[in-house]
């Protein structure tokens, strides 16, 4: 057993560490069965030659006889602001043997606010470029540059651009925080003389629509700042122990307007190729014709580090597919929907005009179109060197799989246009790791998985977006009710933190955390104050709790917690409820339920709930009593107002209806979310699990994105998975696998064949049904440290197998079954246990492990026998059949 894979918790990247005490977290690989860590030791040096010696230490945390490895907190010698540190953890297994890690390095950025550095710029609000030469005289042992660029910037040393971010920093309120990145630029250095460049553009700081589309413009966004800026620090060490520092300021630096004449972050840009200075960021470039660069007044915000994953290119697609719909209009069709950056190869003379148009649908004639006719494009104005031009944006992504070119031609012979040479798509997203995979011998349902992790990839940038196209917003609710089935595919650990510092930010003065994080734009009503959006501030943290082991949100979250509960119970209705707010959004396309009192008052219960595990673990008595209380009190309410004796389906049953007496024989989340929830009475538990039951036997979804994950997870408690199956499945809307033999390639918003935008996660919470139930992985307590693996015998597939690799490591499952035997392979990480529920043929069935025989008791439920065994770490082979 040895440690791997070590990371410091809270930042994606071990560049630009701002905790004072750093969080240690790592996994364990194991050779063998049953390995568990029983101590552990951290050391931290300043070198690599103390490291190795154990001397000088800045920190040793001793042999701690624990199992712990996803928080350990540094308790050693006051760190110092951008400097490295290295770092090896030592474990002892069961039986004693030690093994250690290899060396992990982090680089610290400011610990305080000890900037030299200015903001500066050219004083306009349009793309600039700013360089400056240096000279060094002295071998260089490491380097680093710490900066920002509002909007967007992207940073060069002697001609390379730096990193492979794209739109760094990340969206926040700029009013309140602004961040900055830390690059290792060690190797891009040399002796002698040197240039650090950096292209800024607009982003939400300085928005600029160009007059095309800019969605917040006219629903309340304002501009933080009427001047885009920039600030940056290169910190060098040399051999000799020496330190130096350039930094922004008056002194050398030099400004000019970019050849990107507009930045418009809905994705529309500008590129005049005749303006673009070659060679800007290199040494030799005559910078005489640029201005002095101008000091700026500071913008609000406080500079802070970028912990969050960078945005970066995932995947480059290549055109399959080009279309000449229109005389000289032709539409490359890259095959996947995406959030892309789209590039082009294109040829001609001076001065001539190329339009880009993405699209993510398409007309009847083959021309592309955009949801809502919304315009977005970019113009290229060619520099015509006679060479082919490569060009894509820098600041601005959109979501399309259509590339529509205009102003071009395809014919060699038509000199008098610019040819189009090729376009490709790159598909960015936040760099959070893949952490899941999923098939099963129906392609079909392995397609669904791949088109909602592809809208969630899509959405993942700096924020949870709700689309790549319209509105680009930081939507905060599928960050709560999306986030299980998102975590089940990708790593998302340091940027959930990052929304959850988005949504303290947000907080108005009276409590509110309005539904957008960081607030672009500023609606009203619902759209402004749901609980469903607002209780993210609950549910995301309890996130991060229960599957990374994570306390830090909870930590940071809770007084925004207690201010939105008291805010919360300043709207109750009829002594308990809540009935502002839209509902169960998108039960129908771009429409709300009309059950708010359900909806909204089944969360604000759950949100008391979890106010009282929150203080109890913050180890605050007298609120966890408090808010036990309270979610007593709503409980009661709840019951007294919307649990009614009716006539149902032909019988006298006790059901929830609407706030007016009124039962809905159609609506299944009504009764989901109380069941979901437990907030239903012992002694009404079973009818209204018979009319959940009833409500659904037409096998049809019924419910928007805020029920849907509780209707799921409802169905699945009360052992109906085979309700869940047959939604899926179902040949017609509502459906999940009409998408998939639609052609679609991301997860549309609504259930209708024309959904406005064709890439939306928010309706995509199958996805953690496949993985919790049809594969069977989920964590029972200690975020994975007791892992259960129970798959669902489905009747109508016989094979399901992936893998998830959860905080702890990976877990593998591979199931299979016929009539004659049940076939389950599993493997558990080291350090964890796992309750494996294994479905048997029936009484006098064997079970056997790695061939043997194996004692076992058989319970029967749902219609089904299975067997529980109970295993440590290692890999596992059952198979169940008759002698």
């Amino acid at each position: 057993m040895r440690p791997i894979f070590l990371k410091i918790k809270n930042f994606a990247s071990p560049l630009g560490i701002t905790a004072r005490k750093p969080i240690f977290s790592w996994q364990l690989q194991n050779k063998q069965k049953n390995e568990h860590q029983i101590r552990y030791r951290i050391l931290v040096a300043e070198d690599l030659h103390s490291l190795a010696l154990a001397q000088n230490l800045v920190w040793d945390s001793g042999i701690i006889t624990s199992s712990e490895q996803l928080a350990v907190s540094y308790a050693g010698l006051p760190l110092c602001s951008v400097k490295d540190y290295y770092w090896q953890v030592e474990v002892w297994d069961q039986e004693g043997h030690i093994s250690c890690s290899d060396v992990s390095p982090f680089v610290t950025g400011y610990l305080e606010d000890s900037w030299k550095a200015k903001w500066i710029g050219n004083g306009q609000s349009k793309p600039f470029y700013t360089r400056r030469s240096f000279e060094i005289n002295s071998k260089v042992k490491k380097a680093y540059v710490l900066v920002s660029g509002l909007g967007h910037f992207n940073c060069y040393m002697n001609g390379s651009k730096i990193g492979d971010h794209e739109m760094d920093p990340g969206w926040t309120n700029y009013h309140k925080s602004i961040q900055y990145t830390c690059f290792d630029v060690t190797d891009n250095l040399t002796q002698g003389w040197n240039v650090i460049g950096i292209h800024v553009g607009n982003g939400f700081f300085a928005g600029d629509s160009g007059s095309r589309h800019f969605y917040t413009m006219d629903k309340g966004y304002e501009p933080y700042g009427s001047q885009l800026m920039t600030i940056a620090e290169c910190h060098i060490e040399y051999e000799d122990g020496n330190r130096s520092t350039v930094h922004t300021n008056e002194e050398g630096w030099q400004v000019r307007n970019s050849a990107t004449t507009l930045a418009n972050v809905y994705g529309s840009e500008n590129f005049d190729a005749r303006l673009y200075p070659h060679s800007w960021s290199q040494v030799g470039y005559n910078d005489s014709d640029w201005q002095k660069a101008v000091i700026l007044n500071p913008p609000i915000g406080k500079l802070v580090v970028q912990n969050q994953p960078a945005i970066t290119v995932k995947n480059i697609y290549h055109a399959i597919q080009i279309n000449e719909p229109l005389p000289e209009v032709f539409v490359f069709d890259l095959g996947q929907n995406m959030s892309g950056m789209f590039e082009i190869y294109v040829s001609g003379s001076a001065g001539t005009k190329v339009t880009i148009k993405p699209g993510e649908l398409m007309r009847e004639d083959g021309t592309i179109a955009t949801p809502w006719d919304i315009v977005t494009y970019s113009e290229y104005i060619l520099e015509g060197t006679g060479e082919v031009e490569v060009w894509k944006p820098d600041f601005s992504c959109y979501g399309a799989r259509w590339i529509q070119i205009e102003g071009c031609t395809r014919d060699v012979e038509k000199k008098y246009k610019p040819f189009i040479h090729d376009v490709k798509g790159h598909f960015v997203t936040s760099d959070s790791v893949d952490t899941g995979e999923l098939e099963t011998n129906d392609p079909r349902i392995g397609k669904l998985a791949d088109i909602i992790t592809k809208a969630i990839e899509s959405n993942l940038q700096s924020v949870h977006s709700d689309c790549p196209t319209i509105e680009k917003l930081g939507w905060i609710e599928t960050a709560g009710l999306m986030g299980p089935s998102i975590m089940y595919v990708k790593h998302v650990e340091d940027l959930w933190l990052k929304i959850v510092q988005d949504m303290i930010e947000a907080q108005t003065d009276e409590g509110l955390i309005p539904d957008i994080a960081p607030e672009y734009s500023k609606f009203e009503g619902g759209f402004r104050d749901s609980i469903a959006w607002g209780s993210s501030i609950l549910t995301v943290p309890d996130l991060l709790l229960e599957t990374y082991g994570n306390e830090t949100a909870i930590q940071m979250a809770y007084p925004a917690m207690k201010t939105y509960m008291a805010y919360l119970k300043s709207k109750e209705v009829y002594g308990g409820l809540i009935n502002h707010g839209l509902g169960d959004w998108g039960i129908h396309p771009q429409t709300g339920g009309d059950y708010i009192e359900n909806v909204e008052s089944a969360i604000y219960y759950e949100n008391y709930r979890l106010m009282a595990k929150f203080a109890e673990r913050l180890g605050i008595p007298e609120d966890a009593n408090y808010y036990l209380q309270e979610s007593e009190r709503i409980r009661k309410v709840y019951n007294a107002l919307l649990l009614k004796t009716v006539t149902c389906f032909g019988q006298i049953r006790t059901v929830y209806c609407k706030i007016d007496g009124k039962f809905d024989p159609e609506n299944q989340v009504i009764q989901a979310m109380p069941l979901f929830f437990g907030l239903v009475p012992e002694a009404n538990r079973k009818e209204v699990e018979l009319t959940l039951h009833k409500t659904a036997s037409t096998r049809q979804i019924h419910s928007g994105e805020i029920g849907l994950r509780f209707l799921f997870g409802a169905l699945s408690a009360t052992k109906r998975n085979d309700i869940v199956f047959d939604m899926m499945m179902q040949p017609e809307h509502p459906s999940y696998i009409r998408f998939v033999e639609k052609g679609e390639t991301a997860l549309p918003e609504f259930w209708t064949d024309d959904a406005r935008s064709r890439n939306h996660d928010m309706m995509g919470h199958i996805l953690e049904w496949l993985y919790k139930d049809l594969l069977g992985i989920s964590s029972i307590s200690g975020a994975y440290k007791e892992i259960s693996i129970a798959p669902y015998l489905c009747e109508k597939l016989h094979h399901v197998r992936g893998k998830y690799h959860s905080v702890r490591g990976l877990i593998l499952v591979d199931f299979s079954h016929s009539k004659e035997k049940v076939s389950l392979s599993v493997s558990i990480p080291a350090n964890t246990s796992a309750q494996v529920r294994i479905p048997i043929l029936g009484i006098g069935a064997l079970v056997l492990e790695n061939g043997y025989p194996i004692s076992h008791d058989v319970v029967y439920e749902g219609g089904y026998y299975y067997t529980i065994v109970r295993v440590g770490s290692g890999s596992y082979h059952f198979e169940t059949c008759f002698k």
